[in-house]
């Protein structure tokens, strides 16, 4: 349900930040997935979604009441679209299982489109490209279009290669295309462009057309974001024993564990934040920790602050925030904070950065290497 809740913030969090009353305490992680449940049954009973907006206490509810057969139909065609890209969850094997004649009818509209896009683009692939060489006297087969785009055909690739770099010497004095008219070419002599160069500059078309639209299990900026940033296991896989404290006494025994800058009602106050991150509970974990300053105080809480604000619709605060800790040399949190600044990276369509920290991830063998691993191999190259 962790995708399904995802995209019902996406869409009505934007709406319910609009009126006036409305305050983000009031809608916790319990809250969002009692609503998101009873969205998916939305044809079958209205009531609770009324009961779920009215206790917000909105200043005008049922001004976002009379959007929810809109909200409702935004939610289904997002399923349906993660459907097809191979993305199932509780909420699709529910649609599925109670035979949703909208969601069925988006994907099976998604499917045959998709099916129509492919067969459309092979034939005009094919039908164009030799129909414009044609003018030049040169034609690729089939299977060259193939192999350009296949590994298999590298080989046979290069051995055209070479005999076209024999023929490019031969070209050099032979005309294709006359840059000049008639009445120019007694003043100067004519300029050239050879047939080799026309033939490599054709292959390197080909192998650009084939990387755009061979990415067919490829997952886009926000599914890789939605799907990566959801994930529970990441959570639980921080090493929350490496938060440092100090003692109270100075070392004398009996004294209390207090947290680095903070005085013990303070570290009692960001104890409470932790257990609420632990708990999914972002919004109010963020609340907590934004009272606590940790960017001026302690770096180790700035991580769990800069999460927050991933998970909660502030991609640009917690990038800003995570930049700065990986500039930290022998962070604790290093890790941590390499694998959420990608997260955010990708949000921002900042791809190249976002592989530079992933790659790095990979390579140091470490707890997040694999999911790194997982999010590069999904990746759409451009």
């Amino acid at each position: 349900m962790k995708t399904a809740i995802a995209i019902v913030q996406n869409i009505i969090l934007p709406k319910l930040e609009k009126d006036p009353n409305f305050s983000k305490e009031k809608v916790d992680s319990v809250f969002w997935e009692k609503f998101t449940h009873d969205l998916l049954r939305f044809e079958e009973n209205a009531k609770p979604l009324y009961v779920h907006i009215y206790s917000l206490e909105l200043a005008n509810a049922e001004k976002i009441i009379d959007k929810l057969p809109r909200i409702y139909s935004q939610f289904l065609k997002e399923l349906a679209e993660r459907y097809v890209l191979g993305q199932t969850s509780g909420a699709t094997d529910y649609l599925l299982q109670t035979n949703n004649t909208v969601f069925i009818k988006e994907v099976q509209f998604l499917q045959t489109m998709e099916q129509a896009i492919k067969k459309v683009e092979r034939k005009r692939i094919k039908a164009d490209l030799p129909n414009s060489y044609e003018r030049l006297t040169f034609e690729l087969s089939e299977t060259d279009l193939a192999n350009a785009a296949k590994k298999k055909g590298r080989e046979d690739l290069k051995e055209k290669f070479k005999k076209w770099d024999n023929e490019l010497v031969e070209d050099e004095t032979t005309p294709v295309v006359s840059m000049l008219t008639d009445e120019n070419k007694k003043e100067k002599p004519n300029k050239v462009i050879p047939l080799s160069w026309i033939k490599y500059a054709s292959i390197a078309a080909i192998f650009i057309i084939g990387f755009m639209i061979w990415q067919p299990n490829k997952l886009s900026n926000d599914d890789l974001f939605f799907q990566y940033n959801s994930e529970e296991s990441i959570i639980h896989s921080i090493d929350y024993q490496k938060i440092t404290t100090v003692s109270e006494s100075g070392g004398i025994r009996g004294g209390q564990e207090l947290l680095h800058n903070y005085s013990k009602s303070e570290t009692d106050e960001a104890m409470e934040a932790i257990e609420l991150f632990k708990n999914n509970n972002f919004e109010n974990s963020k609340r907590i920790l934004i009272s606590l300053n940790p960017k001026e105080k302690n770096d180790q809480l700035l991580l769990f602050l800069a999460i927050t604000q991933l998970k909660t619709n502030e991609v640009n605060k917690a990038v800003s925030n995570l930049e700065y800790l990986n500039t930290i040399s022998n962070y604790e949190f290093s890790d941590e904070a390499k694998f959420h600044l990608a997260l955010g990276y990708i949000n921002q369509n900042e791809k190249r950065k976002a592989k530079d920290l992933l790659v790095a991830l990979v390579s140091t063998n470490n707890k997040y290497s694999n999911k790194a691993q997982e999010i590069l191999d999904n990746m759409r190259w451009f």
